[in-house]
């Protein structure tokens, strides 16, 4: 085919215009998501449409089942922020998040519009659960082994009863060296040295094959690893090993609302040595100012088997109701002996930012020293009533945490975790109330029958004090504590040593009624009979605090049930969940708010060559627990603090989803999403809301030509409504007319990939306009070229034509490598 032709063809793509009216353009373009495995990291990314105003961008996720949100930051690199799920999070059926970039003006979430009633869903997809009763002991997988101690070990211990553990096939380099093999018990062992069968060095593969009693294949699993000879392993052990990767980048914008140009730096290398790995991870930023908190990041790591430890920008972790998602600048480290084992943080989660003196106001009262506003410092020692004004600043906060914890956590162990967070107070001039956090905890790990069987409980007490600039109470003030509470001054003498003690520090006491400050859950898992159930029960004060997990909803006690139920060899999936939970856990609040949450998904994927689908229904209920008599009242009028306080609503979600990977001349992927959140009032407020959010995708591969194109279509419309009531004597007793607001817009995006050169050169075209709530037509072009395998440069350009205001202009240049 002429290149040129096509090429012409290709970008013959951006001739598509609209001509629409704008009002503003989302920060947040795009989210970049992989397919998502059974407890596997998952790494996902955000695309931005600027950055000038960006200053910080976090995911917001649960699991299924699951009602409240975990929050972590994402890494801010150009015009893109990236992040990577732990583990044990992402579970089938699915993960519901939504994205919050964090704006000069505001903050910005995506999906736009009551992200946390309609969050958007990343597809789980189950782990075969028969690869489990396959364990290959010998080789590891990707292993390299030395030649002359090379055995195949396989143990069949954990094999259903419908296996015929002798019909067992070992596949070596395709060849079926099964009636070598010896079966002893439960385990299946194989020496090629035993039956001259020898092995030549680099890469090899093995598979071994179940069969049922009829001969019938019941499973298999594969494996790859790599032979060498003792004495090279030993070589390359011992030698220095070292690989390195960089990119660099300049980026300008040149934006309605002024311009900024960029220039952002990663570097990463890592090595190993003997028995030692390390290495160190650079992000430098053009954008790094005192006035915000690091932007620069840098980590340099060095561990062994049993130790590893970290300086820089960590994220340590810890039971979660104590440090979840917390960046910590300092020195973090874990020493892992199996019977004992430490975890150690220590260092900064917040960087001083000075507040600015504000010269435009004077404070010259002369009225008691209390009614000042607590942003005024004293600068007359003179006259003690004269005060000028300031913008607050930011405090450097100190933090530090020790796990001891006893047991590998495989199947046992015991943890003690203590955390204090302290802000200094000579860190800044222009400050007020600098705070201080103290959190102790225990937590437990009970597992039998390879963790198919799981008891964990966490449990915690936290003591957090507002305002540490006065220091201690005085012996005159203790004295007065004394007399009034009965608490000794033995007591607060030695609370002195660990947490600033004044009239600001709460709660007095952590396990009074309704254990305000104490946080604590306790989960059972059972993972048998083709059903992953999960129970948990959870109790979190309305005082408890923690400096490392600042986003914990606490006054909120409650439980939660969910089975993922495995049908037809994995062909059907089923989730269930049931949550009740209540707050006004030590019973001050005048009325208690109760939640009723109940989830359900269902998950058919017939096979190769079928479409999967995945159907999806929640509902969310809030009662605000009046009676009878009371809730009538509210139907119809807010006429006291109880009841214009109260709730009752209900929210019901519905998700319909498909997607079918099929050859029609060419190779598609074709998905479509529906989902729905319908929340009815039922007070008289009638804040009734609906959600609903319609997103399909066809992506295309051509055989003929080198070129892959997508078209996709997303629509979003939002209703809001609200009722009010006339409390005049006129129309008392009579509702307002119901006002309804909208926002509702659709995106369309059509574009292609060119893929040139033996695949080293990529050309990248998209439009995409917007229409509704928000009105734009974004040109993108690109270029990826790579070069000799080590050097890669890519070009984008995107040209935002925003009617109503000025047009945008975002031009990039990034240089990758590696060595």
């Amino acid at each position: 085919m002429n290149i040129r032709k096509l090429s012409l063809s290709f970008l013959g793509i951006l001739v598509f215009t609209s001509s629409v009216v704008a009002q503003v353009q989302p920060a947040i373009s795009k989210v970049n998501v992989p397919p998502a495995a059974d407890r596997q990291p998952l790494s996902l990314s955000v695309d931005l449409s600027r950055t000038t105003d960006v200053r910080k961008v976090v995911i917001w996720y649960r699991s299924f089942g699951e009602s409240e949100f975990k929050e972590l930051e994402m890494l801010l690199a150009g015009r893109n922020a990236s992040v990577t799920l732990p583990a044990e999070v992402v579970l089938p059926p699915y993960i519901e998040y939504f994205i919050e970039a964090t704006l000069e003006s505001g903050s910005e979430t995506y999906p736009l519009e009551n992200p946390r009633a309609n969050p958007l869903q990343i597809s789980v997809k189950q782990a075969d659960p028969k690869d489990e009763e396959i364990r290959i002991l010998s080789p590891e997988p990707g292993e390299t082994s030395a030649a002359e101690d090379f055995v195949v070990a396989v143990s069949l211990y954990f094999a259903s009863d419908n296996v015929d553990r002798t019909k067992t096939r070992i596949i070596l380099d395709g060849f079926d060296v099964s009636k070598d093999a010896i079966l002893s018990e439960d385990v299946i062992l194989y020496n090629p040295k035993n039956f001259n069968r020898p092995l030549n060095l680099g890469a090899h593969f093995l598979k071994v094959e179940l069969r049922d009693s009829t001969g019938a294949t019941y499973h298999s699993r594969e494996i790859t690893f790599n032979l060498s000879t003792a004495i090279a392993i030993a070589e390359e052990k011992a030698r220095l090993r070292a690989i390195g990767n960089g990119q660099l980048e300049f980026r300008n914008e040149n934006l309605s609302a002024g311009g900024t140009t960029y220039l952002r730096g990663d570097f990463r290398v890592d090595g190993t040595y003997s028995i030692l790995n390390g290495g160190a991870s650079v992000h430098v930023d053009n954008q790094e100012k005192s006035e915000r908190q690091p932007q620069n990041r840098f980590l340099g790591y060095l561990e062994t088997s049993f130790l590893r430890l970290q300086v820089g920008d960590a994220f340590p972790r810890f039971p979660s109701y104590i440090v979840s998602g917390k960046r910590v600048r300092g020195v973090s480290g874990n020493l892992m002996l199996g019977i004992f084992n430490v975890d150690a943080s220590f260092g900064q989660t917040e960087r001083f930012i000075e507040g600015q003196y504000d010269s435009t106001h004077v404070f010259p009262d002369s009225s008691a020293a209390d009614a000042r506003p607590s942003n005024t410092i004293q600068t007359d020692r003179n006259n003690y009533f004269k005060y000028d004004f300031f913008t607050r600043g930011t405090y450097t906060r100190n933090f530090l945490a020790v796990r001891p914890s006893f047991g590998s956590g495989e199947n046992y162990q015991l943890g003690f975790t203590y955390m204090k967070a302290k802000d200094d107070i000579p860190s800044i001039k222009y400050g007020t109330r600098p705070a201080e956090n103290l959190v102790v905890g225990s937590d437990l790990l009970l597992a039998a029958d390879d963790q198919r069987l799981k008891f964990e409980t966490q449990l915690s007490l936290a003591l957090t004090n507002e305002d540490i600039s006065g220091g201690n109470f005085t012996e005159a003030e203790k004295d007065s504590v004394t007399a009034s509470s009965g608490i000794s001054k033995t007591q607060l003498n030695l609370a002195e040593k660990i947490i600033t003690v004044n009239e600001n520090l709460f709660p007095t006491n952590p396990v009074s009624t309704g254990l305000p400050g104490v946080a604590g859950e306790a989960a059972l898992t059972l993972n048998y009979l083709n059903n992953f159930l999960r129970a948990v029960a959870y109790h979190r004060g309305a005082a408890y605090k923690s400096f490392g997990n600042e986003f914990l909803q606490t006054d909120i006690r409650g439980f939660q049930v969910s089975d993922y139920i495995r049908l037809f060899s994995n062909r059907l999936l089923t989730s269930l969940s049931f949550e009740q939970k209540s707050d006004n856990t030590a019973d001050t609040k005048e009325v208690t708010t109760k939640y009723v949450n109940f989830n359900g998904s269902l998950s058919v994927n017939p096979g190769v060559n079928l479409p999967t689908f995945q159907l999806g229904y929640g509902q969310f209920g809030r009662t605000a627990g009046l009676d009878q008599g009371t809730r009538n009242a509210v139907t119809n009028r807010p006429d006291s603090a109880t009841v214009s306080s109260s709730a009752d609503e209900k929210t019901s979600r519905y998700l319909v989803a498909a997607s079918y990977d099929f050859t029609s001349g060419i190779r598609h992927l074709a998905s479509v999403s529906f989902s729905l959140a319908d929340r009815k009032d039922n007070t008289y407020k009638k804040q009734n809301q609906q959600n609903m959010f319609l997103q399909t995708s066809v992506t295309s591969n051509f055989t003929s030509m080198p070129l892959q194109t997508i078209v996709s279509i997303l629509y979003s419309k939002n209703t809001n409504d609200r009722q009010t009531f006339y409390t005049d004597s006129v129309k008392f007793n009579q509702d307002s007319a119901l006002a309804r607001t909208e926002f509702n817009y659709t995106m369309v995006t059509v574009g292609g990939t060119l893929r040139m050169l033996n695949d080293d050169l990529r050309l990248v075209a998209t439009v995409s306009p917007a229409f509704g709530a928000f009105n734009r037509v974004n040109f993108q072009f690109g270029a990826d070229y790579t070069y000799a395998q080590r050097h890669n440069f890519l070009f984008q350009a995107d040209y935002i034509q925003n009617a109503g205001l000025g047009d945008d202009t975002i031009i990039s240049l990034i240089y990758r490598f590696n060595f």
